[in-house]
């Protein structure tokens, strides 16, 4: 059943179309007040050549060559296989390496993002019976520069998994050790609820752009050139959100030439249209994507069945990457991007009815026809300026600004019958954010990094709900709803300072430290000093071992419930936990102690195995619960315990197949509530403060990876994901089924003349048609039931625009 939401889900598109044409209109006016000096300067691009056996090479013809393949110079490794230039620009530069006996390997860099630190894997020709380009033997497992365990995908990768580039960024995200699936495409990482921290081009996203724990997917993969989890021991720079730092490269105008022409449909009255475009004019580059989706199934269903009941949702996105070169050392760049939602909030049929309302009768108003919905409107744009005064200096400045909006619409009169409530809440959160960062390296040994970070987030909570008076048993006392309400309004203001070194002590023995300070004041309030360490020592030419401290300082979701709403519903029907006089109101950042340690292994050229360790003992551990019956979480703290976990992953990049494996185990347990205890039962508070408990959006056990054949002009791909089950029932003392999907897709490639390479895609999901079970409508803070989806049946369509 198709719902339209008429001329009131136009006038939200148009102005978010609006907001991107002004924000294109801004970058030409910065552009045009800007110098364009010349400059002798340059940055540094250098790296090492290595075997497949991890062996430096010397005695190799390293070549540098623009995007367009321009020559610029020529460089012969050293003894370590070490080489370096000096490239006049920032842009994209593609460096070949060449030797006698060894194939040919080319790589690209961007400067100044991945100009450092390079490596090169050329293969024997001798040994090895199968030639392998460099980009198929870049392994996704790996780490970073300063030692931090990072899982990186390609955006050739995610063309590789079942959906492709219509694979939300979530469950590109589930395909990595330590992350965990729940319900409503939301994400876990390393047994922490919250903790995400998004960075996009190098620049930090404000703390509000979050896929969890919204219900919707504010980011996509379609601009996504390569995305990495960087988590355990993060350098400095990293606060506020240390769960893990999902890094996002997007794609440029200038490298992406082009566009394309793409549509999804299938059942579940499934169509996603969508479009790229890029192109580069002189100094300027652009890249844009967009996509209106429109299902039935856009909720996790209450239901087990393969059609929801009560579940359409429309929904709108775009993205633009606006870029332009200053000079040849400098860049100006503007990312700007909306998400508008109108969704249904899916039905439970045969609920009864417990609440009388004036003369309506139930019969007529069963459960499957209550009407509530869920809107939302997400509008961000970050200005970033990169710039490189010295050979041995750069540093960035950017302002990022960011508006978020969810409105819960109830059904006034199905919510009331069978929950006795009917609340309208609204939230929104405006932000504003400027950060800078500067990387000095003095000597050859040391990086210097240094920088800041300040936001203001202004929040604005309304509730208004309809009720029932109820006495002391919480019997009905009238049929005649009462209006109850509150609201807040809050500026709320984060802050930071960090610095760090990496030092490279010996060639096989390295160490990132460094510090920061944060400080938080509004809806909560703290500050803290967190020291970070790290250790990374290539032990062996095919090992790596890395181990580290940190302390992290986190802080809550600033969109919340109002919390004097929860006393004027005391005495009603709407009345939830124990009662408006019980604990602190107001969340408070969480303080971790985190312990990770791992290794990284070459078994073969193309096969790669990683293993990473952690232990974090965590004071006001926070979480978030749909407390009532209202679909927008609210944060609160438990007062003291601890997470482990051991993540394995296991990678292989073939001529023509490649694949992934990774199994995690995982465990986060708490003890005591230290704020919001009233949204608790008086029986289940007693429980937690007397015993550890298990957190409930962590399975035990979790398997996921994919597998992608390419044969001809044919593409195979297949991925899946296994997990032990979250927790349910009194204080998460009952375990859930295993989850367990399978995805397959089969993908054709076809010229057709005067219109270019045609791919066409049919994907199959779930294909054991399993019926996973993700939360039941119990458990701490979760009043709604959540099944993934059934078997269902996709085709994508993907023809190429014309250049511009």
């Amino acid at each position: 059943m198709f719902r339209l939401t008429g001329a009131h889900s136009a006038r939200k598109i148009w102005r978010a179309s609006a907001h991107l044409m002004l924000c294109s209109a801004l970058l030409g006016a910065a552009v045009r007040a800007a110098a364009q000096e010349r400059s002798t300067l340059c940055y540094r691009v250098s790296g090492r050549v290595e075997d497949t056996l991890g062996r430096p090479l010397s005695g190799v013809l390293i070549t540098i060559q623009t995007a367009a393949r321009q020559q610029l110079g020529q460089r012969i490794t050293d003894q370590k296989g070490r080489y370096g230039f000096c490239a006049a620009a920032i842009g994209a530069y593609h460096v070949a390496a060449k030797r006698e006996g060894f194939g040919r390997s080319v790589v690209s860099v961007t400067v100044p993002s991945s100009a450092a630190g390079t490596v090169i894997v050329m293969e024997s020709q001798q040994p090895l019976t199968m030639s392998l380009r460099a980009a198929r033997l870049k392994a996704q497992n790996d780490l970073s520069l300063t030692g931090a365990s990072k899982y990186e995908l390609t955006d050739q990768d995610i063309t590789n998994l079942a959906a492709g580039k219509y694979t939300p960024l979530n469950q590109v995200m589930v395909q990595m050790p330590g992350v965990t699936l729940d319900q409503n495409q939301e994400i876990h990482i390393r047994g922490e609820h919250m903790g995400i921290q998004y960075q996009m081009n190098g620049v930090l996203l404000p703390l509000d752009i979050n896929t969890d724990p919204t219900f919707t997917q504010l980011l996509n993969s379609f601009f996504v050139k390569n995305v990495s989890l960087l988590d355990g021991i993060l350098p400095a720079r990293y606060g506020y959100r240390t769960a893990g730092v999902i890094d996002i490269v997007t794609k440029e105008g200038c490298a992406q030439q082009g566009g394309d022409f793409s549509v999804l449909g299938g059942q579940r009255n499934t169509a996603e249209p969508s479009f790229e475009l890029g192109g580069c004019k002189g100094n300027f580059g652009y890249y844009l994507t967009g996509l209106y989706l429109h299902n039935n199934i856009g909720f996790s269903s209450a239901t087990p069945g393969p059609d929801p009941i009560h579940n359409v949702m429309n929904q709108g996105q775009g993205f633009g990457n606006f870029t332009y070169q200053l000079g040849p050392t400098a860049r100006l760049s503007l990312m700007s991007g909306f998400t508008v939602y109108d969704g249904q909030f899916p039905n439970r049929p045969g609920l009864p009815a417990l609440y009388q309302l004036d003369s309506i009768n139930p019969a007529a108003y069963p459960s499957t026809v209550i009407n509530s919905s869920l809107e939302q409107q997400d509008y961000f744009g970050v200005l970033a300026l990169n710039a490189a005064p010295a050979a041995d200096l750069d540093y960035q400045l950017a302002y990022s600004v960011h508006y978020n909006s969810e409105q819960f619409n109830p059904d006034p009169v199905g919510d009331l019958i069978y929950q006795g409530v009917a609340s309208r809440v609204f939230n929104s959160d405006l932000s504003n954010s400027i950060q800078g960062d500067l990387s000095w390296q003095p000597v050859a040994a040391h990086e210097l990094r240094f920088g800041f970070y300040i936001g203001e987030y202004a929040v604005e909570v309304d509730d208004r709900s309809l009720v029932f008076p109820v006495d002391s048993q919480g019997h009905q006392l009238q049929i005649t709803p009462i209006s109850v309400g509150a609201n807040m309004n809050r500026i709320n203001v984060l802050g930071g300072v960090y610095a760090e070194d990496t030092w490279h002590i010996t060639d096989e023995l390295g160490v990132n430290f460094g510090t920061r300070w944060d400080i938080v004041s509004g809806f909560t309030n703290g500050n803290q000093v967190s020291p970070t360490i790290n250790f990374f020592y290539h032990w062996l030419p095919a090992t790596t071992l890395h181990a580290g401290f940190a302390r992290y300082f986190q802080v809550p979701n600033f969109q919340a419930i109002a919390p004097d709403l929860i006393a004027v519903l005391n005495g009603t029907s709407g009345a939830v936990g124990a009662g408006p006089n019980v604990g602190n109101p107001f969340p408070a950042p969480e303080r971790d102690y985190y312990w990770d340690a791992g290794w990284v292994h070459l078994l073969y050229a193309s096969l790669k195995f990683e293993q990473d360790d952690y232990f974090r003992l965590d004071r006001n551990y926070l979480d978030e619960g749909e407390f009532g019956f209202v679909p927008i979480e609210a944060p609160f703290n438990y007062s003291r315990g601890y997470g482990w976990g051991i993540e394995n992953s296991l990678t292989y990049n073939g001529e023509h197949l490649s694949a992934r494996l990774n199994f995690t185990v995982a465990r986060e347990e708490d003890r005591g509530v230290d704020t919001g205890q009233f949204n608790f039962p008086l029986a289940q508070l007693a429980y937690i403060d007397s015993h550890h408990f298990i957190l409930d959006h962590t399975a035990l056990y979790t398997l996921s990876g994919g597998a992608a054949y390419r044969w001809r002009k044919w593409l195979f791909t297949m991925d899946g994901l296994f997990d032990t089950g979250l927790r349910a029932g009194f204080a998460n003392t009952e375990s859930l089924p295993n989850f367990f999907q399978i995805n397959l897709s089969a993908a054709r490639e076809f010229e057709i003349p005067a219109i270019g390479k045609l791919t066409d895609r049919v994907l199959l999901l779930n294909i054991f048609n399993r019926t996973n079970l993700i939360r039941p409508p119990t458990g701490i803070g979760v009043f709604q039931s959540a099944y993934g989806p059934r078997i269902t049946v996709y085709n994508t369509l993907t023809i190429p625009l014309p250049q511009f």
